[in-house]
């Protein structure tokens, strides 16, 4: 990826399609809900996705630039943000099956990898707090991949 993926975040490069951070973040929710080619480039892995080809993968040396970045991470954290305010204001995900738990279990990872343990967990535990006694009814696949991410 070789520092795309990094001037994406510090919000000087563009996605794949051509847009810039802040423009995926003033996106209404139905854009955060019907596209899928963004969270990838907000919560980057250091694997391939198994959904979106093209999706940026992280280099050791894109890590490294994304954790020293302070502009990376207020974005990373922006885009935290942004995506609990999606979960709030939508119900769908507190479902058996939905597709954002393939983008929680995204982000759950990329906090872990990008910024903290403790970002990673704060939000993986939030998520838990949302659902409440509805976790009950989420995908065993989905739960199991939560815990270990």
């Amino acid at each position: 990826m070789s520092n795309s993926i990094v001037q994406f975040l510090e919000g000087v490069g563009t996605d794949s399609r051509g847009r810039h951070i802040d423009e995926i973040f003033r996106q209404d929710n139905f854009f955060w809900e019907q596209t899928h080619d963004f969270i990838q480039w907000l919560f980057p892995l250091n694997v391939e996705s198994q959904n979106v080809s093209g999706s940026p993968v992280l280099d050791d040396e894109d890590i490294k630039l994304i954790l020293r970045s302070k502009p990376a991470q207020e974005a990373m954290q922006h885009a935290v943000e942004r995506f609990k305010q999606v979960l709030i204001e939508t119900e769908a995900w507190k479902r058996e099956n939905d597709h954002n738990h393939l983008r929680i279990s995204r982000v759950i990872k990329s906090l872990r990898l990008l910024v903290n343990d403790e970002e990673a967990n704060a939000f993986k535990y939030w998520i838990a707090g949302q659902l409440g006694d509805r976790i009950d009814s989420i995908n065993p696949d989905s739960k199991r991949h939560w815990r270990v991410s």
